[in-house]
């Protein structure tokens, strides 16, 4: 029998969710990879304004804008975002990251602990280690 039977509850509800699975679920749930973007690349003077699933950033910016990565043209792309005074060129990668972080304000949250960073490797390397103490004792 579920515990949650054995206390007498019966309304589908998971009475045994606690606020640390509350915070973990919020963490998820505002994910920017989740999060649906406006996308604000100008072509033709005019604004794409199309709404992308961050999951699906790379494909729209592949398919609608011809972001891609090959060997005869790995490095060489300027930002196009509405608003970028960026001068750089930039690999597939490069100007992925660059609209992510720069025109999206992606942020990745250290599930354990809470804690915030600009890219998702300096988070995977952080959570690697973290022991879940490091932001919400403090």
């Amino acid at each position: 029998m579920p515990q949650n039977m054995a206390r007498g509850y019966n309304d589908g509800y998971n009475h045994d969710f606690t606020d640390e699975d509350a915070r973990r679920l919020v963490s998820i749930a505002s994910s920017p990879e989740l999060s649906p973007h406006i996308c604000r690349w100008v072509e033709d003077s005019a604004r794409c304004n199309v709404s992308v699933q961050g999951l699906y950033l790379p494909s729209h910016l592949r398919d609608h804008h011809g972001i891609y990565g090959t060997t005869y043209r790995s490095v060489g792309y300027l930002c196009r975002w509405d608003g970028c005074a960026d001068s750089s060129t930039f690999s597939k990668d490069g100007m992925l990251r660059h609209v992510q972080e720069r025109h999206l304000q992606w942020r990745w949250n250290c599930p354990n602990c809470g804690a915030v960073y600009m890219g998702r490797p300096a988070r995977d390397a952080h959570y690697i280690l973290c022991d879940g103490l490091a932001i919400r004792n403090t």
